[in-house]
């Protein structure tokens, strides 16, 4: 009986404790252990599914396969959205499509951190460029981090590549010998 409430007092302390930081507690659920994570805190006025593409050494191109999916909710507030890329697989390259719908408002990311076992990097709004280059349907302001979309026709693909700064700093989160 003893055993009961004190699991019972536990349960209600966690509760507690969990409910108090909402925002905290979801990043903690969302990042899974042994993922290589890739989470972006950017400010997202509408509805959209943002893709992460990856590579690893065994992989020379981006395809469909090597891709993690996630649905946002549009909001007037910053969000942080978590990629985890599969267990077992720590990329080498990696490619961030930042709207799939062509009535998308500008989008502003205030940053990009890369983490894996405890190592990470933080890519701060004001260093994107460094280490991103938008592709021709984003016109990316630099001082502000924001992403207006370029729609040309029917074709509609914002997304941005990586950088050769971004490859050493790839390799220490995954934890690579250099």
């Amino acid at each position: 009986m003893k055993t009961k409430l004190i699991l019972l007092n536990l349960l209600v302390i966690v509760s507690l404790i969990s409910c108090k930081n909402k925002e905290e507690e979801k990043t903690v659920e969302e990042v899974k252990a042994n993922t290589f994570d890739v989470i972006v805190d950017l400010d997202i006025k509408k509805d959209d599914e943002l893709i992460l593409f990856y590579k690893d050494p065994s992989i020379s191109f981006f395809d469909d396969k090597n891709t993690v999916y996630y649905g946002v909710k549009g909001k007037d507030e910053p969000q942080t959205i978590i990629f985890s890329v599969p267990e077992g697989i720590l990329p080498n390259d990696i490619r961030f499509d930042i709207s799939s719908k062509k009535d998308q408002e500008p989008v502003k990311i205030n940053s990009v951190t890369l983490s894996f076992e405890g190592r990470t990097f933080k890519i701060e709004q004001k260093d994107l460029s460094k280490y991103f280059t938008p592709n021709e349907f984003i016109k990316f302001d630099d001082a502000t981090g924001t992403a207006t979309f370029v729609k040309e026709g029917e074709s509609y693909d914002p997304y941005f590549l990586t950088k050769p700064a971004i490859y050493p700093e790839l390799e220490k989160v995954r934890g690579a010998k250099m």
